[in-house]
């Protein structure tokens, strides 16, 4: 393996082997000093690059509006050729007591590709406080990020230039992904120049130095964006022992989120109160709709200056405390209550002004203008069991934690920057783990947030979703998708809260939610929901139909900006026991896509299971129908077929392959028609099925004609499911 990586130096290689001396002996690699530049792989196959000299400076603390492009640091002389690099961990020489290294990167050659980094706007949070504002910019060439006619995401500002992951979709076929990682007290990230040179940064980001050998990156290379996406997670959780995130397949999904929800936060935003969420919460209580959990947002948060003061809520808007709202559950309605809570204490930190318990206080340390978790890691452990008991005291049943990215902001120019703010990170997840509360990751899309997650199976993948609003809905889905790809392999994207109620997209909305897998959960004024939209999602008792993994982008639409193409974006996601649902979306401009044509084709169907097999499986089925979701109809699909998306619009398809004679589409009333019958079993002459929901089956066989659609009016009752035999 040392040597068949070595052999791609060809000359260079050779020159500097003999200058550098370098001994092998069986199953030992042996290092003597290498030239600068000069890239070595170490016992455990990662390469190790070796650094030249520059001048330092110190000042990591972070503020508001400050960029940490360029940031000081040693430069490795040379650079790294992605081309040649081995898959695995890059390693970078950390050592001569240096607090920042960085090396120029030349990419391989490829025809396009997405950047993964938030969005720079002038006076604004920068990296690596992300919050929920990690993009994905579309390229042909990466050189476009820094242009001024970039068109970007609608809603959003300029891309910023540092980031923390790189799809490219190779010359001559094949992919590659590059991704940012943390090492023990160190961090990496990605920089773009306006001429489209980029290099990959190593820091400390405070005062401390770096180790010898320090992580840079990970690299994988395959035939499609799921097949490196998903190579990526197996070297992190298998190779980065400092990281501790599962993948998602691995993780419980918390009961709760399998059930409607509502949110408190679109609807009123801080502007909360007892009086206010009592009669909100009687209203769906006296609503038909089986709304099965309440998350209470921000708005009830003590706090000075925007600086946690108490565990309690504020008395002037909740004078009983949470005993009233608790008193609102019900086993047959209302089942569940969450509570937000703010990672950093609140959107500023911690005020040394607060009533918390002496436990508390003791775990916190002064540093700047707020208090921290712990010096050590037993303090932050303190810090967040005594922050979830609270809240587990009150009765709440799971926590949204919001701002987790501007934890590790508040630790820089400090020292262990790195080692703390992701032992927040992991004292969080252990202690909602123990203490039995669920979880929501929220503005958690930093490098360290996102390599965390390793009990909580939920993420949100997006920017907040507003009401009524065009440019921020494309975007808002656009980025829900393409970001699934790169965090869907170890969590359940959220694709956040809607309004029912928004006659610009609250369909859409509803669908996106659907195909997500994630939780759904409305923000209607409860008196405003729209009910033709909600059935759809989900049972009588209020359970959600889901798939079976989260919806992603199709291959085709990576590295393309589907608001400026005037073509369609397509997504798909596995449903039910061997259907794939598509939505194709016209999210274009009105210059660029007034209308647009979109095109499915029974091919499409090997993709199926991509986002967990990482690449498609060969199409050897009998036949397939396609089914229209809105129109109620379907076809066999023996050739691809054409449609036009009018506006902003979106359409959802079913793609139902056809075995010993039957293609079964399921109950048409819902949005994932097939994720409500299970198929128990089937031969030419019968079809077995179990119907989770009453409604409209609809099922394709084969006849002496060719076949036709079946149509079975299915009344279910408890317990919520029915069996059904079809015969030929």
């Amino acid at each position: 393996m040392v040597a068949e990586n070595r052999r791609r130096f060809s000359w260079e290689f050779m020159i500097r082997l003999m200058l550098g001396i370098v001994l092998f002996l069986p199953g030992v690699v042996l290092r003597a000093a290498c030239p600068a530049g000069f890239a070595d792989m170490d016992a455990r196959g990662t390469v190790i690059v070796s650094s030249g000299s520059q001048a330092e400076g110190d000042d990591f603390a972070y503020r508001r509006g400050k960029s940490y492009f360029g940031m000081p640091g040693r430069e490795i002389s040379g650079s790294l050729k992605a081309a040649q690099l081995p898959e695995g961990v890059v390693l970078l020489d950390g050592g001569q007591g240096v607090r920042t290294v960085w090396s120029k990167l030349d990419l391989p050659d490829y025809i396009a590709g997405v950047f993964f980094s938030r969005d720079d706007r002038e006076g604004d949070h920068q990296w690596p406080n992300n919050t929920n504002r990690l993009l994905p910019w579309p390229f042909q060439r990466i050189s476009e990020l820094g242009r001024d006619d970039y068109p970007g995401i609608p809603s959003n500002s300029k891309p910023s230039r540092v980031g923390d992951a790189l799809l490219l979709k190779l010359e001559g076929g094949g992919w590659m992904m590059l991704k940012a990682l943390a090492g023990k007290n160190s961090l990496s990230c990605f920089q773009v120049g306006v001429d489209g040179t980029v290099s990959v940064y190593v820091s400390t980001l405070g005062t401390d130095v770096l180790s010898e050998t320090v992580p840079a990156l990970i690299l994988a290379k395959g035939d499609a964006p799921f097949e490196v996406s998903r190579k990526i997670y197996e070297t992190l959780i298998s190779s980065v022992p400092e990281n501790k995130t599962r993948w998602r397949t691995e993780k419980s999904f918390y009961e709760a989120f399998r059930y409607l929800g509502w949110c408190s936060w679109e609807h009123y935003h801080f502007d909360i109160d007892e009086q206010k969420l009592l009669d909100d919460l009687n209203r769906i209580d006296a609503s038909e709709l089986p709304v099965r959990f309440v998350l209470i947002d921000d708005g009830h948060v003590k706090n000075k200056s925007q600086r946690l003061t108490s565990f309690l809520p504020d008395e002037k808007k909740f004078p009983n405390g949470w005993k009233k709202i608790m008193d609102m559950r019900r086993k047959d309605k209302i089942k569940w209550i969450g509570l937000w809570y703010n990672f950093t204490g609140y959107w500023q930190g911690i005020s040394p002004e607060n009533d918390f318990p002496e436990t508390t206080r003791d775990a916190l340390y002064p540093y700047r203008e707020t208090l921290l978790p712990g010096r050590d890691s037993s303090h932050i452990v303190q810090f967040f069991h005594d922050y979830l008991k609270s809240l587990k005291g009150y009765g709440f049943d799971f926590l949204k934690i919001d701002n987790q990215s501007f934890m590790l902001p508040l630790y820089m120019g400090g020292t262990e920057v790195i080692d703390r703010a992701r032992n927040c990170n992991i004292a969080l997840e252990e202690e909602a783990h123990r203490q039995g509360v669920g979880l929501v990751n929220c503005m958690a899309q930093n490098v360290l947030n996102i390599d965390n997650t390793h009990y909580s199976g939920v993420s949100r993948v997006s920017i907040d979703y507003k009401k009524f609003d065009r440019a921020m809905a494309r975007s808002h889905l656009y980025q829900s998708y393409v970001n699934t790809l790169l965090q869907g392999q170890t969590v359940w994207p959220d694709h956040d809260m809607f309004h029912s109620s928004d006659s610009l997209c609250g369909g859409m909305m509803a669908r996106s939610k659907a195909v997500s897998g994630g939780p759904v959960y409305l923000s209607d004024d409860p008196a405003d929901f729209k009910e033709e939209l909600i059935w759809p999602l989900v049972d009588s008792e209020g359970k959600v139909f889901r798939p079976q993994a989260p919806a992603v982008p199709f291959p085709d639409e990576l590295g393309v900006n589907p608001m400026f193409s005037g073509k369609a974006f397509r997504v798909f996601a596995p449903v039910g026991d061997e259907a794939m649902a598509v939505i194709c979306y016209n999210l274009n401009n009105g210059e660029t896509g007034a209308s647009v044509k979109a095109t499915i084709s029974p091919q499409d169907f090997r993709w199926r299971n991509a986002l967990e097999n990482g690449t498609p499986a060969e199409y050897n089925e009998e036949g397939m129908l396609i089914y229209d979701w809105e129109k109620k109809t379907g076809l066999l699909l023996r050739a691809p077929a054409e449609m036009t998306l009018q506006g902003f619009t979106d359409r959802l398809l079913f793609l139902c392959p056809v075995r010993d004679g039957w293609a079964v589409v399921g109950v048409e009333e819902k949005y994932l028609s097939p994720a409500v019958v299970r198929i128990v079993s089937r031969t030419e002459q019968k079809l077995v099925l179990d119907v989770l929901a009453s409604g409209t089956l609809k099922v394709w066989a084969e006849d002496e004609l060719g076949g036709r659609m079946r149509t079975i009016e299915v009344e279910v009752g408890k317990p919520g499911m029915k069996r059904i035999t079809i015969k030929r």
